[in-house]
Protein backbone atom coordinates (compact mmCIF):
# COMPACT_ATOMS: atom_id res chain seq x y z
CA UNK A 1 0.00 0.00 0.00
CA UNK A 2 -0.33 2.22 -1.93
CA UNK A 3 -0.84 -0.05 -4.96
CA UNK A 4 1.86 -0.10 -7.64
CA UNK A 5 -0.69 1.18 -10.19
CA UNK A 6 -0.72 4.53 -8.38
CA UNK A 7 2.86 5.23 -9.45
CA UNK A 8 4.29 6.21 -12.82
CA UNK A 9 4.80 3.11 -14.93
CA UNK A 10 3.78 1.05 -11.85
CA UNK A 11 7.24 1.57 -10.36
CA UNK A 12 7.40 2.26 -6.62
CA UNK A 13 9.93 2.03 -3.77
CA UNK A 14 10.01 -1.17 -1.75
CA UNK A 15 8.48 0.45 1.32
CA UNK A 16 5.11 0.36 3.09
CA UNK A 17 4.71 -3.30 2.19
CA UNK A 18 2.45 -5.29 4.46
CA UNK A 19 0.97 -8.83 4.42
CA UNK A 20 -2.53 -9.45 3.09
CA UNK A 21 -4.59 -12.56 2.36
CA UNK A 22 -5.69 -13.49 -1.15
CA UNK A 23 -9.31 -12.61 -0.36
CA UNK A 24 -8.38 -9.10 0.77
CA UNK A 25 -6.29 -8.54 -2.35
CA UNK A 26 -9.07 -9.78 -4.62
CA UNK A 27 -11.90 -7.86 -2.98
CA UNK A 28 -9.99 -4.56 -2.94
CA UNK A 29 -8.34 -4.75 -6.36
CA UNK A 30 -11.10 -2.69 -8.00
CA UNK A 31 -10.80 -0.08 -5.24
CA UNK A 32 -7.04 0.14 -5.88
CA UNK A 33 -7.66 0.53 -9.59
CA UNK A 34 -10.33 3.18 -9.02
CA UNK A 35 -8.01 5.29 -6.87
CA UNK A 36 -5.16 4.92 -9.35
CA UNK A 37 -7.42 6.50 -11.96
CA UNK A 38 -9.27 9.09 -9.85
CA UNK A 39 -6.01 10.41 -8.40
CA UNK A 40 -4.79 11.05 -11.97
CA UNK A 41 -7.79 13.21 -12.93
CA UNK A 42 -5.85 16.42 -13.34
CA UNK A 43 -6.03 18.96 -16.17
CA UNK A 44 -2.29 19.61 -15.88
CA UNK A 45 -1.17 15.99 -15.80
CA UNK A 46 2.02 14.86 -17.53
CA UNK A 47 2.77 12.54 -20.42
CA UNK A 48 3.57 9.46 -18.32
CA UNK A 49 0.47 9.93 -16.20
CA UNK A 50 -1.69 10.17 -19.34
CA UNK A 51 -0.08 7.03 -20.72
CA UNK A 52 -0.69 5.15 -17.46
CA UNK A 53 -4.25 6.48 -17.31
CA UNK A 54 -5.00 4.97 -20.70
CA UNK A 55 -3.73 1.56 -19.59
CA UNK A 56 -5.63 1.70 -16.32
CA UNK A 57 -8.85 2.79 -18.03
CA UNK A 58 -8.58 -0.20 -20.36
CA UNK A 59 -8.20 -2.44 -17.31
CA UNK A 60 -11.30 -0.92 -15.70
CA UNK A 61 -13.23 -1.62 -18.92
CA UNK A 62 -12.41 -5.29 -18.49
CA UNK A 63 -12.68 -5.55 -14.70
CA UNK A 64 -15.48 -3.13 -13.79
CA UNK A 65 -17.14 -1.66 -16.91
CA UNK A 66 -20.00 -0.33 -14.80
CA UNK A 67 -17.59 2.26 -13.38
CA UNK A 68 -16.82 3.57 -16.87
CA UNK A 69 -20.55 3.93 -17.53
CA UNK A 70 -20.96 5.90 -14.32
CA UNK A 71 -18.01 8.22 -15.02
CA UNK A 72 -19.20 8.94 -18.57
CA UNK A 73 -22.84 9.56 -17.61
CA UNK A 74 -22.67 13.20 -18.70
CA UNK A 75 -22.35 13.31 -22.49
CA UNK A 76 -24.43 16.35 -23.45
CA UNK A 77 -22.15 19.42 -23.96
CA UNK A 78 -24.67 21.65 -22.18
CA UNK A 79 -24.72 19.36 -19.15
CA UNK A 80 -20.93 19.32 -19.09
CA UNK A 81 -20.84 23.11 -19.03
CA UNK A 82 -23.42 23.13 -16.25
CA UNK A 83 -21.21 20.74 -14.28
CA UNK A 84 -18.19 23.02 -14.77
CA UNK A 85 -20.25 26.02 -13.68
CA UNK A 86 -21.37 24.09 -10.61
CA UNK A 87 -17.75 23.56 -9.57
CA UNK A 88 -16.89 27.20 -10.25
CA UNK A 89 -19.76 28.29 -7.99
CA UNK A 90 -17.95 26.55 -5.13
CA UNK A 91 -14.68 28.32 -5.86
CA UNK A 92 -13.02 25.63 -7.97
CA UNK A 93 -10.95 26.91 -10.90
CA UNK A 94 -12.09 24.95 -13.97
CA UNK A 95 -10.61 25.49 -17.46
CA UNK A 96 -13.22 25.99 -20.18
CA UNK A 97 -12.21 22.78 -21.95
CA UNK A 98 -11.76 20.59 -18.87
CA UNK A 99 -13.32 17.15 -18.97
CA UNK A 100 -16.14 16.19 -16.62
CA UNK A 101 -16.81 12.86 -14.91
CA UNK A 102 -19.54 11.69 -12.56
CA UNK A 103 -18.63 10.21 -9.17
CA UNK A 104 -21.72 8.19 -8.29
CA UNK A 105 -22.61 5.40 -5.84
CA UNK A 106 -20.45 2.76 -7.55
CA UNK A 107 -17.33 4.91 -7.38
CA UNK A 108 -18.13 6.10 -3.87
CA UNK A 109 -18.27 2.48 -2.69
CA UNK A 110 -14.78 1.81 -4.06
CA UNK A 111 -13.34 5.02 -2.61
CA UNK A 112 -14.91 4.29 0.79
CA UNK A 113 -13.34 0.83 0.75
CA UNK A 114 -9.94 2.24 -0.18
CA UNK A 115 -10.12 4.89 2.59
CA UNK A 116 -10.63 2.19 5.21
CA UNK A 117 -7.94 -0.01 3.66
CA UNK A 118 -5.48 2.90 3.75
CA UNK A 119 -6.17 3.57 7.42
CA UNK A 120 -5.76 -0.08 8.37
CA UNK A 121 -2.54 -0.38 6.36
CA UNK A 122 -0.97 2.71 7.95
CA UNK A 123 -2.08 1.53 11.39
CA UNK A 124 -0.27 -1.75 10.76
CA UNK A 125 2.81 0.04 9.45
CA UNK A 126 3.17 2.30 12.48
CA UNK A 127 2.04 -0.14 15.20
CA UNK A 128 3.70 -3.21 13.61
CA UNK A 129 0.51 -5.13 14.34
CA UNK A 130 -2.92 -5.37 12.68
CA UNK A 131 -5.89 -3.64 14.25
CA UNK A 132 -7.41 -6.09 16.78
CA UNK A 133 -10.86 -7.52 16.07
CA UNK A 134 -12.24 -5.50 19.01
CA UNK A 135 -10.95 -2.32 17.38
CA UNK A 136 -12.79 0.18 15.23
CA UNK A 137 -11.75 2.08 12.10
CA UNK A 138 -13.17 5.03 10.16
CA UNK A 139 -11.97 6.26 6.77
CA UNK A 140 -13.03 9.27 4.69
CA UNK A 141 -11.96 10.58 1.30
CA UNK A 142 -12.01 13.92 -0.48
CA UNK A 143 -11.06 14.99 -4.01
CA UNK A 144 -8.84 17.93 -4.90
CA UNK A 145 -12.00 19.85 -5.80
CA UNK A 146 -13.26 19.51 -2.22
CA UNK A 147 -10.16 21.30 -0.91
CA UNK A 148 -9.74 23.74 -3.80
CA UNK A 149 -11.74 26.68 -2.33
CA UNK A 150 -10.10 26.90 1.12
CA UNK A 151 -7.27 24.36 1.15
CA UNK A 152 -6.58 21.51 3.56
CA UNK A 153 -7.87 22.39 7.07
CA UNK A 154 -4.93 23.53 9.18
CA UNK A 155 -6.29 21.92 12.34
CA UNK A 156 -6.05 18.53 10.62
CA UNK A 157 -2.36 19.06 9.92
CA UNK A 158 -1.82 20.32 13.46
CA UNK A 159 -3.22 17.21 15.15
CA UNK A 160 -1.29 14.91 12.77
CA UNK A 161 2.26 16.32 12.97
CA UNK A 162 4.39 13.34 11.90
CA UNK A 163 5.27 12.96 8.22
CA UNK A 164 5.85 9.95 6.01
CA UNK A 165 6.27 9.02 2.36
CA UNK A 166 7.84 6.23 0.31
CA UNK A 167 11.62 6.23 0.05
CA UNK A 168 14.27 3.82 -1.12
CA UNK A 169 17.75 5.21 -0.73
CA UNK A 170 17.78 8.62 -2.42
CA UNK A 171 14.60 7.80 -4.34
CA UNK A 172 11.51 9.53 -2.92
CA UNK A 173 7.92 9.36 -4.18
CA UNK A 174 6.54 12.22 -2.10
CA UNK A 175 5.00 13.79 -5.22
CA UNK A 176 2.88 10.66 -5.64
CA UNK A 177 2.14 9.72 -2.04
CA UNK A 178 2.66 11.27 1.37
CA UNK A 179 0.89 11.15 4.69
CA UNK A 180 0.66 12.83 8.07
CA UNK A 181 -0.07 10.79 11.18
CA UNK A 182 -0.18 10.67 14.97
CA UNK A 183 -0.47 7.76 17.38
CA UNK A 184 -0.87 6.91 21.04
CA UNK A 185 0.85 3.56 21.53
CA UNK A 186 -0.45 3.10 25.08
CA UNK A 187 -4.11 3.41 24.12
CA UNK A 188 -3.79 2.12 20.54
CA UNK A 189 -5.17 5.31 18.99
CA UNK A 190 -4.14 6.30 15.47
CA UNK A 191 -4.97 9.06 13.00
CA UNK A 192 -3.73 9.76 9.47
CA UNK A 193 -4.17 12.07 6.51
CA UNK A 194 -2.82 10.86 3.15
CA UNK A 195 -2.49 12.38 -0.31
CA UNK A 196 -2.57 10.22 -3.45
CA UNK A 197 -1.02 12.03 -6.41
CA UNK A 198 -2.80 15.39 -6.89
CA UNK A 199 -6.35 14.14 -6.99
CA UNK A 200 -7.37 12.24 -3.85
CA UNK A 201 -7.02 12.59 -0.07
CA UNK A 202 -7.85 10.15 2.73
CA UNK A 203 -8.42 10.87 6.41
CA UNK A 204 -8.63 7.95 8.82
CA UNK A 205 -8.78 7.07 12.48
CA UNK A 206 -8.45 3.74 14.28
CA UNK A 207 -8.71 2.64 17.90
CA UNK A 208 -7.45 -0.75 19.08
CA UNK A 209 -10.32 -1.20 21.55
CA UNK A 210 -13.71 0.34 20.82
CA UNK A 211 -14.38 0.40 24.58
CA UNK A 212 -11.98 3.36 24.78
CA UNK A 213 -14.35 5.50 22.70
CA UNK A 214 -16.54 7.55 25.05
CA UNK A 215 -20.26 6.87 24.73
CA UNK A 216 -22.26 9.86 23.50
Amino acid sequence: MPPTSLFDNSHRPNDLVMPACDECNRTTSTADLTVSLVSRWDYFTGTQSNRDHGKLAAQVCRQAPELIEEWMAIIDPREKEQARDHLRSYGVSVPVDAGVVTIGPLTIRQLDLFAHKTTLALYFYHFHNPLPTKGVVAGYWRTKEDFAPTGIPQFLLNILPSYGTLRQGKWSEQETFEHRHALNEKDGIFGCFARFRRGLFVTGFAVADRARIPAE
